[in-house]
């Protein structure tokens, strides 16, 4: 008998999160690949973008730093290992190992993957998240991952129906 744990499968390690944004898929596909773009709509209510780098080809890094209003720093970094411009995003995301939250046991790294639809005058974005294990999943659920991805789509939202969008 294996004492081997089976593999989790990808919907037991994984949540996915739709919106449709009122703007063509060029704009919103420019929205999640341009650094000045990115640091006005990443993260949750009330942070600020102190850094942010991206470099959106395949083997590129990016990184993104956010500093929430109590003044914690979370920094974001990974690899982008698929971009087909107007269409699909997909990156790594490799949990800085620091973080008090993990409580010294990240998880593993996850994977991101982007995909931008013409839906009308609007864009439909499908955003999935998978991650290492069933167990990271459960735990970045808990700890509000989903909540803080929902507040980004939320502040990307109101940058395309902004002032400035018009």
């Amino acid at each position: 008998m294996s004492s081997r744990q089976p593999i989790a499968s990808q919907a037991e390690r994984s949540f996915t999160i739709e919106r449709t944004f009122g703007a063509p898929v060029e704009r919103v596909f420019r929205l999640w690949t341009d650094p000045l773009l990115v640091a006005q709509w990443w993260g949750i209510k009330g942070c600020t973008i102190p850094h942010c780098v991206l470099d959106p080809r395949i083997g590129g890094r990016w990184r993104i730093d956010m500093r929430s209003a109590s003044g914690a720093l979370y920094r974001n970094q990974g690899r982008y290992v698929e971009v087909i411009a107007n269409r699909r995003l997909s990156y790594t995301d490799e949990p800085d190992p620091e973080l008090r939250e993990w409580a010294g046991s990240p998880p593993g790294q996850s994977l991101h993957t982007v995909t931008f639809a013409a839906d009308g005058g609007g864009t439909h974005v499908s955003f999935e998240v998978t991650l290492a294990s069933a167990a990271d999943r459960e735990r970045l659920l808990a700890l509000g991952m989903r909540r803080g991805w929902t507040e980004s789509f939320d502040r990307l939202e109101q940058l395309i129906a902004g002032p400035a969008a018009r």
